[in-house]
């Protein structure tokens, strides 16, 4: 692998690969942002072949996998030191033949298939709306001690492992940040948790916060705590956060065998998209 040094040279590379392979798949799906943002951090290497680039994505925990491959050749990609995560996004009923070519290419090589999951997308005013029934539970809460707090950096750790620990999210499905863009998410309201009496964190929500959209809303309760109505809460203070600082659109992926969590959001008033990604991970070496 050889280190991507700008975002320039990542379009260079691209525009010769397109020179030469005139039928193409891709599952680039970063924003420009998203990439110059890796770039900057020296976590994007890639691979260059006659029908492949191979772009890898150090997300400190596994490496995330985009590629452009060519339709006519096969393509190869290697274990590595971490896992392999490759997510390609089709709507549901029809993946086209480049996709269908890249998953058996991918079955060839070892990766195996993790999971699919549906895009989701609400409206934060209606969800809003829909959550001031949920106020006479965030009332009883804080009756009995349970506060709703924006987590601090010595908390992060603990965030993480509860939701690792949950089986919500995977360790391969963890984006990487730096202390310093957790901090400053923090800031933003990126994380929230519920404390008891003492401060120990009994539940935890967190999120991408950009400009406009939020992404990636997930929430976790620790075992013990379980059945308290703390989800609801936070969902009710997440919200309201969200209302209070003029944000109109939130979206998220959940696993399409996760019917607990389909219903919950479905009971909200979120929309389910016809947007499908399926997972495929490849062991390390």
């Amino acid at each position: 692998m050889q280190l991507l040094e700008s975002y320039d040279e990542y379009k260079d590379i691209v525009g010769e690969f397109r020179q030469k392979n005139r039928r193409y798949f891709s599952n680039v799906y970063f924003m420009r942002s998203d990439m110059e943002r890796y770039i900057r951090l020296g976590r994007v290497s890639y691979e260059k072949a006659e029908n492949a680039v191979i772009f890898y994505f150090d997300e400190e925990k596994y490496y995330r996998v985009c590629f452009y491959v060519s339709n006519e050749e096969k393509f190869f990609i290697g274990k590595q030191k971490k896992k392999i995560l490759i997510k390609n996004v089709f709507q549901k009923g029809k993946k086209r033949e480049g996709l269908q070519n890249v998953e058996q290419c991918l079955e060839e090589l070892g990766f195996e298939k993790a999971g699919t999951s549906v895009k989701i997308r609400g409206n934060v005013p209606t969800l809003f709306g829909k959550c001031q029934r949920m106020k006479k539970y965030v009332d009883t809460l804080e009756k009995k001690g349970y506060r709703c707090v924006a987590a601090d950096p010595s908390m992060y750790q603990q965030i993480e492992a509860m939701i690792l620990d949950s089986g919500i999210i995977k360790d391969y499905q963890l984006n990487y940040w730096t202390e310093e863009e957790k901090k400053e998410m923090s800031e933003k309201g990126s994380y929230l948790c519920m404390v008891d009496e003492s401060r120990r964190i009994c539940a935890a929500a967190t999120c991408v916060i950009g400009k406009s959209t939020i992404k990636g809303v997930t929430g976790v309760v620790k075992e013990e705590y379980k059945m308290h109505g703390l989800i609801v809460a936070l969902a009710y203070h997440r919200f309201k956060w969200l209302h209070d600082n003029g944000f109109k659109n939130v979206q998220g992926w959940i696993l399409t065998d996760n019917e607990p969590s389909l219903r919950y959001h479905q009971s909200l008033g979120y929309e389910f998209l016809n947007e499908y990604a399926d997972e495929w991970i490849l062991t390390a070496n």
